[in-house]
């Protein structure tokens, strides 16, 4: 038997020879639409995810001591011949293969030497593998092979996996948000991977692109800002700067780490229509608003009551997010599917909350539907108006979330571990101007005249039905969860309760939209007359805490006072978390000065 097993390993390595052989890597005009990620690690076992743009005879996890850079294949061939032993040098899985479901191109699209003029699909595969039998705190190399249609074989690089670390493994984990293909997100990751090196994990609030349906956005955006290339340390953004241009390339950071997201509105898709896939995204319906629709066409779009075309008729006249959960494999749960989670991964407990709402503008003039009205055309058809800056998933108190937040944080699981990190998109405290109006459902205000007909519609946002300040936030902090990570305004900034939750944005990373305070002189824009002020706080936090100091390096304002903040799109920001001291550290760099060293903004520490 052990003869045996020494000539299966050596007839796999062979194989890996005949895989790595140049004739055979790559095929023309064939490639791997991404490098191999990782998801979802448990103790002895990890998935290794990646993409491409056909669905190919096989495709393979390739993983074992065979792989590392110390060793050669030829060399262990040779030393297969005269083993006296069983060694496990290679071993290979085969990936599971889906086909997504919604990812498109349209005119607005970047593909690289293609133009789409309509909406169109983009035929895209996943494929997945689960790599078992692992040891904690062990590190594997692996790489990934496809082999398409045609027979040929495409290999990805060598990288290394492992499975969830042990409770009291010193971690450092990337906490991000807001990437969306802006400009400065190439610096970011690849700064960071030059400052930090390998990190753990990444972390991300939410708005990972723009249009989630939009393949290009997650895979190879012509303009090199795509969210995969970012984080893998294939992107190509080119910065002019004082040096002339710099070109950027991003981070090698997920072929390596585990990647937990969390829903933003830009992982939200809007109403299916003929609109562009903007429009689309552009165009969510409460859920509510979908079924009074649906009431009126029932009988014709679904006469034998099918429970499943009604549930897709409902998504497609509503809002969706399948884009993001077929791109991720995340924690499950009969209520939530993957909208939200809550993952141990080492001594960190991860709670990851569905909190986000559509984005409209500030207008209050009835020309087009904002925040705080209609536009005065589409009040005839409830399917046409915006219906306010409504929220996609309840939070409230008594709602499925709010419940399933209040078991977790009072399970073993949440006990156990030495640091809780709440993460959710839309900000509980912040200077930002997303923060406002309150986090609260829309209360629809009608004008009509003597004869009935409806003239005008109108929002308010009562500032104390707030979800997450009123309901969320005292749940969170009576439970002693240390951090809470936002994103959603693009800035950093962060903010401590006087029970000791720290809350932080760390989403600077290249499209700034400014912070409101006194000190700065500058202001939210809030509605009118017609509109309660005192729910639309123009300056600081409208949850009544005051922005912190940075520890370290604050900028200075022109009076030369420290600001709470920075708010700049000279500036990348990003922030890790150390698990073996408790620190949160937030490095800074200037991108106009290529040569110049990343350097510490801020330090805080958990315990």
């Amino acid at each position: 038997m052990r003869k045996f097993a020494v000539l299966l390993a050596c007839i796999g390595l062979v194989f890996l020879s005949i895989l790595a052989s140049p004739t055979m890597t790559q095929a023309e005009d064939t490639t791997l639409l991404t490098d191999p990620f990782l998801q979802l690690p448990t103790h002895h076992s990890v998935r290794v995810v990646w993409m491409t743009e056909f669905p190919g005879r096989k495709h393979l996890v390739q993983f074992g001591a065979a792989l590392g850079d110390d060793l050669k294949n030829v060399q262990e061939r040779d030393r297969c011949a005269r083993s006296r032993r069983k060694m496990p040098w290679l071993r290979i899985i085969e990936a599971n293969t889906t086909r997504f479901s919604r990812m498109r191109e349209d005119a607005n699209s970047h593909v690289p030497g293609k133009v789409y003029e309509g909406v169109s699909e983009r035929p895209i595969w996943r494929h997945e593998g689960l790599v078992k039998g692992l040891r904690p705190g062990q590190r594997v190399p692996y790489r990934v092979v496809s082999i398409d249609d045609s027979g040929k074989r495409i290999v990805s690089d060598v990288f290394t996996l492992s499975a969830n670390p042990v409770a009291n493994a010193p971690l450092k984990i990337l906490l991000t948000s807001d990437h969306q293909l802006k400009n400065n997100t190439p610096v970011n990751l690849q700064k960071v991977a030059e400052t930090v090196g390998q990190v753990d994990a990444v972390f991300v609030a939410g708005d990972l692109i723009n249009v989630p349906d939009r393949a290009s956005e997650w895979f190879d955006d012509d303009r090199g800002l795509a969210f995969f290339p970012g984080l893998q340390g294939r992107a190509s953004f080119t910065v002019t700067d004082h040096a002339g241009q710099t070109t950027y390339h991003g981070g090698e950071l997920i072929q390596h780490a585990p990647l937990f997201p969390v829903i933003g509105n830009h992982e939200v898709m809007g109403r299916v229509s003929d609109r562009s896939l903007g429009g689309q995204f552009n165009d969510p319906k409460p859920r509510a608003v979908a079924e009074r629709a649906y009431a009126q066409v029932a009988e014709t779009v679904n006469p034998h009551n099918n429970q499943e075309i009604r549930e897709r008729w409902l998504k497609e006249h509503s809002f969706n997010v399948d884009s993001y959960e077929e791109m991720f494999t995340l924690p499950t749960s009969r209520h939530s599917g993957e909208r939200w989670y809550a993952v141990t991964f080492g001594n960190v407990r991860l709670i990851a909350l569905y909190a986000t709402r559509i984005w409209r503008n500030n207008s209050t003039t009835p020309t087009g539907a904002s925040k705080y009205v209609e536009n005065s055309s589409t009040l005839h058809d409830e399917m046409e108006q915006g219906w306010g800056t409504h929220i996609f998933e309840r939070v409230d108190v008594g709602s499925v979330q709010y419940e399933w937040l209040a078991r977790e944080l009072k399970s073993a699981e949440f006990k156990r571990a030495e640091y809780h990190v709440v993460m959710l998109h839309h900000p509980i405290h912040n200077l930002g101007g997303n923060v406002i109006p309150a986090f609260t459902d829309p209360i629809r205000i009608e004008e009509r005249d003597a004869a009935g007909q409806l003239n005008a519609v109108r929002y308010e946002y009562p500032i104390a039905n707030d979800y997450l300040v009123r309901d969320i936030q005292p749940l969170l902090v009576d439970a002693g969860v240390e951090l809470v990570l936002n994103g959603h305004s693009h800035l950093w900034n962060r903010f401590q309760h006087a029970d000791g939750t720290h809350f932080l944005e760390t989403s600077n990373v290249g499209n700034n939209y400014g912070a409101f305070l006194a000190q700065n002189g500058a202001a939210r824009a809030v509605p009118g007359a017609l509109w309660n002020p005192d729910n639309y706080v123009a300056q600081g936090d409208p949850a009544g805490l005051t922005a912190v100091i940075p520890t370290v390096a604050p900028f200075n304002d022109e009076a030369g006072q420290p600001l709470p903040y920075v708010a700049s799109n000279d500036y990348t920001a990003f922030s890790i978390l150390d698990t073996a001291t408790g620190d949160v550290t937030t490095y800074i760099f200037d991108v106009r000065e290529p040569s110049s060293e990343v350097r510490v903004l801020d330090r805080f520490n958990l315990k």
